[in-house]
């Protein structure tokens, strides 16, 4: 079975046991993909490669965020909203270091 298949089989187990009363749902990690990281590289023109040295972003990372693999947190999220935002600000920023 993948690995896919492996985590939509635990995910119904946990929706069972939280409809059942068996489980609280603050027990369990909520993934959330409300940021489109996808979406900002795009609107920049940018490619994967190119976003990822331009913001210091591991490709690997970004790639993991544009295929909600993993959600980009704390830090990430500010630095991907200022992006989103004024890039020019992020890159003034970041020239300096």
């Amino acid at each position: 079975m993948t690995d896919l298949g492996k985590r939509l089989i635990t995910a119904a187990k946990q929706a069972r046991a939280i409809a059942r009363g068996d489980a609280h749902p603050s027990t369990y990690r909520v993934r959330r993909f409300d940021m489109d990281v996808q979406a900002i590289r795009k609107r920049l023109g940018l490619s994967q490669s190119e976003f990822a040295a331009r913001y210091r972003i591991p490709v690997g990372t970004l790639r993991d965020w544009e295929q909600h693999r993993r959600d980009p947190e704390g830090p990430a999220r500010t630095l991907l909203t200022v992006i989103a935002k004024d890039p020019k600000a992020v890159e003034r920023a970041l020239a300096d270091v």
